[in-house]
């Protein structure tokens, strides 16, 4: 039998889900700004109380929700193998990840909510604060872990991650545009993960480039 600190996390797991669940129904239909904490708490079936005992308030709440369908617990787990396992394996796993989301319901619901978030100047800074900062953070550390003691980095962090970033966003925004009508979608997906998690690891002239011949003396 479960103790009662278990149990009390137990608890506390399934209100953030019934929570999340209820906001990003209300937020999605609604938008921010005519959404309100009652109405989701009917959604969630709890007291309004309840909801403020996990978020202090809607703008910590609706960043909550679009944390929670962009970083999901998959994706936790493989971007914390980085430093242990092979590199090209992780990140082709991460990028299959990546493109199981775009293709999944809740993919849907992040224009809308990331076009709140780009409207409404505090929303932007808190998604900054609560995700960016923390996100990008652990990933200049895990980029540092991986490079040699010895060496000194040929990229700085803080460009790195923000290129590969940019580049995973990038190209899912591209696939998520172009549909079934884009020539990848002729690809096997795992096809299309490793050529993505080969492309970030060496880039686009990688064995392409041959040293110059030496001319022969006379």
């Amino acid at each position: 039998m479960a103790d009662r600190a278990t149990r009390k996390k137990l608890i506390t797991v399934e209100r953030r889900t019934q929570i999340l669940k209820a906001a990003t129904d209300v937020f999605t239909r609604k938008g921010f700004a005519a959404a309100t904490i009652p109405e989701i708490a009917r959604g969630a079936g709890m007291a309004v109380g309840t909801i403020y005992l996990y978020y202090p308030n809607k703008r910590e709440l609706f960043i909550a929700v679009i944390k929670n369908l962009i970083i999901t617990a998959p994706l936790l787990d493989l971007i914390y193998r980085i430093p242990r396992e092979n590199i090209a394996v992780v990140f082709g796993q991460i990028m299959q990840n990546r493109l199981d989301l775009i293709q999944s319901e809740e993919m849907s619901r992040m224009p809308a909510l990331m076009g709140e978030v780009l409207r409404d100047p505090e929303l932007k800074a808190l998604w900054v604060e609560r995700f960016f900062k923390p996100l990008f953070t652990q990933f200049e550390s895990l980029y540092r872990a991986m490079q040699p003691p010895d060496e000194p980095h040929r990229v700085e962090p803080a460009v790195a991650v923000r290129a590969v970033g940019g580049l995973i966003l990038g190209f899912l925004m591209i696939k998520l545009l172009e549909g079934e009508s884009g020539p990848l979608s002729d690809l096997p997906q795992e096809k299309v993960a490793a050529d993505m998690a080969d492309f970030m690891l060496h880039g686009m002239m990688s064995g392409s480039i041959q040293a110059p011949k030496q001319e022969e003396k006379q």
